[in-house]
């Protein structure tokens, strides 16, 4: 009980840093002259600073200030995001916070009505994203007699943290989640 306590507190903490966070994800598509390939990418802004990212080939970008929504050819079902001030806030990447996710899956954004839901893992610092630490949980679930996997990479931004969500039918799930993985590394100005 302690331990949630701290990790609670350690909540609160955060939330009043992420108001801080100047990221705006209104994506600005903008192309890059290559030699014969052009390079299509994708701007954000945290203040005057440019960050920019460069989503899988073939998928679609749109967003709005705190949100930035990916449409997945041939994939009508799979649902990927780029958000920042996610409703999970920690204050730091480590066994707490996987301990956390454990006993707490409502915490896992998942739909309402889903049933059977299973963390398939927890990993800290899976990958670092321009020096930034991250946590990523996987999950299965059933909704409506279809089996899903889920996937959420949250990269800490010194208390403002940017969630990675990848929600998708169980058995597209490899092939997307290595795709949508792929295209994070491209983030860069973080």
């Amino acid at each position: 009980m302690k331990s949630y306590l701290i990790v609670l507190s350690g909540f609160l903490a955060i939330g009043l840093n992420a108001a801080r966070a100047d990221l705006d994800l209104t994506p600005t598509v903008q192309v890059r002259p290559m030699e014969r390939v052009p390079m299509t990418y994708v701007v954000f802004h945290d203040g005057p600073k440019e960050i920019t990212y460069q989503p899988p080939h073939g998928w679609t970008i749109d967003g709005s200030h705190n949100s930035a929504a990916l449409s997945i050819p041939d994939h009508p079902q799979a649902r990927a995001f780029i958000q920042t001030a996610a409703r999970v806030r920690i204050a730091s990447f480590d066994d707490k916070a996987q301990k956390l996710f454990e006993a707490n899956p409502a915490l896992l954004q998942l739909p309402r009505g889903a049933k059977d839901v299973k963390i398939t893992g927890v990993d800290i610092n899976p990958l670092i994203v321009d020096s930034h630490p991250t946590l990523e949980v996987q999950m299965t679930y059933s909704f409506f007699g279809q089996s899903c996997a889920k996937s959420i990479l949250l990269v800490n931004r010194n208390g403002a943290e940017v969630s990675f969500t990848l929600d998708t039918l169980a058995p597209d799930f490899q092939a997307l989640h290595s795709q949508f993985r792929g295209s994070v590394f491209s983030m860069e100005n973080l």
